[in-house]
């Protein structure tokens, strides 16, 4: 009996300390950091590794902290595996990861008075948990936070600046042939968005850091103009585009001016030159019908004692064409003519007939 009495106390006292290991056991994974408490006081402070983290900040919060309330707070590092006291102390975890914020699109007058709807983002990163706790404690209470220093920043520093330097990053001007504008006409820029987001990423980190709360940076996602406002920016694109268009239409028509010109000009000189050859074709045929008239007269008047090439092939037709422009000469519009049969010229016409 007592034997079995022993081996219960020890089960009891084993299964007693496995429970207390498991109770003072805690994990410390990748995307956690965790602030052990003892009595509702921290103890020990637990960071990650993120590449944002601060930790000269964070040592000089420590020991502020540890001076102001005469305590012992420890730092460790990493994910891991981590002990704490049982049923004393308990562990609160808070994210290792960076985190997004995004704010809703609000109406900020830019320097030179124009309205401007911003949709801006940001990604920050508790660095401090112990900071954190005692500060905000939530993430939706640290957004509400962030979006009052972030819209205070940012309505500061788009105040103090032009529309165009908050629309452009740089001076580099679109290669657009279309666009024409002149180099005088284009207006430069001394900061640029680029710049601008800077300087409200500065003023945002230095107010979080009071919260624990590294602001990595903040972006413009959207920026646009007031609805009542968009309605004149689309007629001036659309005059704009109007004006490029008709200065392509006026470059066809000017090519096709000069396509037509070239085109006339061409076949002038061609009807010229076809006309110049028909006139020397012309004038030579007329030259050897005359020569051979000539040649046929002569002919006639010497009796054949002069031999002329050409008449002896076909001498009716001399004499057909002879006996025409005797008609043609002698006869008007109101001469009628009356021939004898055996006239040689009527039984010319009369067998051209048949």
């Amino acid at each position: 009996m007592k034997t079995k009495l022993t081996v219960s106390g020890v089960s009891v006292l084993i299964l007693l300390i496995l429970i207390g290991l498991y109770s003072s056991a805690f994990i410390v994974t990748e995307v956690d950091q965790a602030v052990v408490t003892q009595w509702g006081k921290p103890v020990r402070v637990i960071v990650g590794d993120s590449p944002f983290s601060m930790p000269d900040a964070l040592k000089e919060n420590i020991a502020a902290f540890n001076e102001e309330n005469d305590s012992n707070v420890r730092v460790s590092q990493g994910a891991g595996l981590y002990f704490k006291v049982p049923y004393l102390q308990t562990v609160e975890f808070f994210d290792d990861r960076v985190l997004e914020y995004d704010a809703r699109p609000e109406v900020i007058v830019t320097g030179d008075k124009k309205n401007l709807v911003v949709d801006n983002f940001a990604r920050w990163y508790i660095y401090d948990p112990l900071r954190f706790r005692q500060r905000i404690q939530s993430i939706d209470l640290v957004r509400a936070r962030l979006d009052d220093i972030i819209y205070s920043a940012m309505r500061d520093v788009l105040g103090q600046n032009e529309f165009i330097e908050i629309i452009r990053s740089t001076n580099n001007m679109l290669n657009d042939p279309d666009l024409d504008i002149p180099t005088q006409k284009r207006t430069a820029i001394d900061n640029g968005r680029e710049k601008i987001m800077e300087q409200v990423t500065a003023i945002s980190r230095r107010e979080a850091l009071d919260m624990g709360v590294y602001v990595i940076d903040v972006r413009i996602k959207r920026a646009d103009v007031p609805e009542e406002n968009l309605q004149a920016i689309y007629q001036n694109m659309s005059a704009e585009r109007d004006r490029i268009s008709k200065k392509y239409e006026e470059e066809g028509q000017r090519d096709a001016s000069i396509l037509r010109a070239e085109t006339d000009r061409t076949v002038k000189t061609m009807v010229a030159e076809a006309e110049r050859k028909a006139q020397v074709i012309r004038g030579e045929a007329d030259a050897e019908a005359a020569r051979i008239y000539a040649q046929g007269y002569v002919k006639e008047a010497t009796g054949g004692a002069v031999t002329i090439p050409g008449y002896e092939s076909n001498p009716e037709f001399f004499r057909f064409m002879r006996s025409l422009e005797a008609l043609e000469k002698s006869l008007d519009g109101q001469t009628t003519l009356i021939l004898d049969e055996r006239n040689e010229l009527l039984r010319a016409l009369n067998q051209s007939e048949e």
